[in-house]
């Protein structure tokens, strides 16, 4: 019999308890004392139990009278698994089962988006498969020698909060606010992905590791591969331009009226086009640690999507005053190699700093691009050199450069001023060359740049013994946007495994259009329980 989604829960919450209280009689009664041993000595259970309830604060009202919106209740259990079998073989294994509902911010908007869209499915958001989560066999067949299969993740990146090399898995965008780390984190945000990965050990004395990966790709049907919020979602970005999408890809045929529907189909490769084939090797030089890496495979970032053209405009009915124009869209990833680098320098006394840095080359990355201002005297329009699919490709180069070191600050530590702060820089930036003026991002008139920067930088520290931990995430993109990400965390002294953490999103800049600007009436607050076992 087939369990419905609103009986997964109850069921769980029954074969818990069953399991819990019956283990034992069952070890000792059916398994025998060798299958006891084997279960008390080599396997260990863990796992959370975390909500998360969220208010949106919008219009910036202390009182909530008019920005008073539930944004977020998310419910997760995850328990895991460790098998130790032997030195060469273990096995981990996790289950994921969430439950959120659909919020009535969202309904509201996909209702005034244009076109209207229908309202989400209850369960959009909720994860009630019992196919694990994750589920990793290690594997040490000699000393120098290590392989990983199985459902895992795998990041290559050194930065923190924004991803640079953190693109081997794709990522769930669906239910978090952007560049909100200590909300969620990247780790509880991507999604992992089946794949064999090797280690082979060159050189032990400078831990010269070699390494590859191979993943057999995402199956098309499911549907959080492409990290991108629901249209007109919670977290899905305000338009950044008053001309309607379809008229950055087409004019209105003469003659009729002068509206253009985009009509859009998410274009998902076939499991078996997708692989993702890479291979990095690694080294170390003293306090020096350096790898170089390729991948090729499908891009998973939503950032870097593009809308492609599908044949020429046509009438939505017969011609006249009141037919409107339609184009086809087609919103895809990129198939693409990136080449790439990453660093860690620690540098002594006095200066106590590890450096880090991140390097990827994107050959014939895709932009769409348009002309400003459209001929039609629009803010933008279709492209004439690039009217045939409304995309350009250009080298691209992005590196990231971070700064980690612990310091005093006696006066904000006045019971315990021997006590540091772990304050985090990064500097990103993006290099597109060959750059041409009306390359854009894929779903607004924003364009973009030739160089872009942003920074971010991040302080936390402990008080009270680690009982309460304030952190702060900030993020400025100095054409004029910002994000600030404050949090306290308490965990109590008598039950450590217990966390609560109440924090914030909050986005602003000179204006919607832009960056994280486009999140600016989406500062929300969320209270964050968790309890891990």
């Amino acid at each position: 019999m087939k369990l419905s989604r609103r009986t997964v829960f109850p069921f769980l919450g029954k074969l818990l308890l069953i399991f819990f209280t019956t283990a034992p009689v069952q070890a000792t009664s059916i398994f025998g004392d060798k299958w006891e041993r084997f279960f008390s000595e080599r396997v260990s259970f863990g796992g959370f139990v975390e909500n998360t309830a969220g208010l949106s604060i919008a219009a910036g009202d202390a009182r909530f009278s008019t920005s008073n919106r539930f944004i977020m209740n998310r419910f997760v259990i995850q328990p895991e698994f460790n098998f130790d079998f032997a030195e060469s073989l273990k096995l981990f294994i996790s289950w994921r089962f969430v439950k959120e509902p659909r919020y009535n911010k969202e309904a509201k908007d996909r209702r005034n988006n244009v076109p209207p869209l229908e309202r989400l499915d209850n369960t959009f958001y909720d994860e009630d498969s019992f196919k694990p989560w994750e589920m990793v066999f290690d594997l040490k067949p000699t000393d120098r020698f290590r392989l990983r299969w199985g459902r895992q993740f795998i990041s290559w990146g050194e930065t923190d909060g924004v991803r640079l090399l953190d693109v081997i898995n794709p990522q769930d965008g669906t239910f978090f606010p952007p560049v909100a780390p200590n909300l969620f984190n990247l780790d509880e945000t991507r999604i992992p992905s089946w794949g064999l990965r090797g280690f082979y050990t060159i050189s032990p004395a400078t831990n010269t590791v070699l390494e590859f990966i191979a993943m057999p790709g995402f199956d098309e049907e499911k549907k959080r591969v492409d990290e991108s919020a629901p249209i007109a979602g919670r977290w899905a970005p305000h338009s950044e331009t008053r001309v309607p999408l379809g008229r950055l890809f087409a004019d209105p045929i003469p003659g009729n009226a002068p509206v253009v529907i985009p009509l859009i189909s998410r274009d998902f490769p076939d499991a078996g086009d997708n692989w993702k084939i890479g291979g990095r090797i690694t080294h170390t030089f003293g306090r020096l640690s350096t790898g170089l890496g390729y991948l090729w495979g499908y891009n998973p970032q939503s950032g870097d999507l593009v809308f492609k053209k599908v044949g020429d405009p046509f009438l939505l009915g017969p011609p006249g005053p009141g037919t409107r124009t339609g184009v086809r869209l087609r919103l895809m990833n990129d198939r693409t190699s990136i080449y790439a680098a990453h660093f860690n320098y620690a540098l002594e006394d006095p200066w106590k700093t590890a450096l880090r840095g991140e390097l990827a080359f994107y050959p014939s990355k895709p932009y769409n691009i348009s002309k400003y201002p459209a001929s039609t005297g629009l803010k933008a329009g279709p492209h004439p050199r690039h009217s045939d699919t409304d995309i350009t490709e250009k080298n691209t180069l992005r590196y990231a450069l971070g700064f980690d070191r612990p310091t005093l600050i006696p006066f904000l530590h006045p019971d315990d001023p021997w006590r540091t702060f772990n304050l985090s820089l990064q500097i990103f930036q993006s290099v597109i060359f060959d750059h041409e003026d009306g390359i854009r991002s894929f779903a607004s008139a924003e364009k973009i740049r030739k160089v872009s920067t942003s920074i971010t930088f991040r302080i936390g520290t402990g008080y009270l013994g680690d009982t309460i931990i304030p952190d702060l995430f900030l993020l400025y993109d100095p054409a004029g946007y910002w994000t600030a990400n404050p949090a306290v965390s308490y965990v109590p002294p008598w039950n450590e495994k217990i966390r609560l953490t109440l924090t914030a999103a909050i986005y602003g800049g000179h204006n919607k259009f832009g960056s994280v600007g486009v999140f600016s009436e989406k500062d929300s607050v969320f209270l964050k329980m968790r309890y891990q076992f």
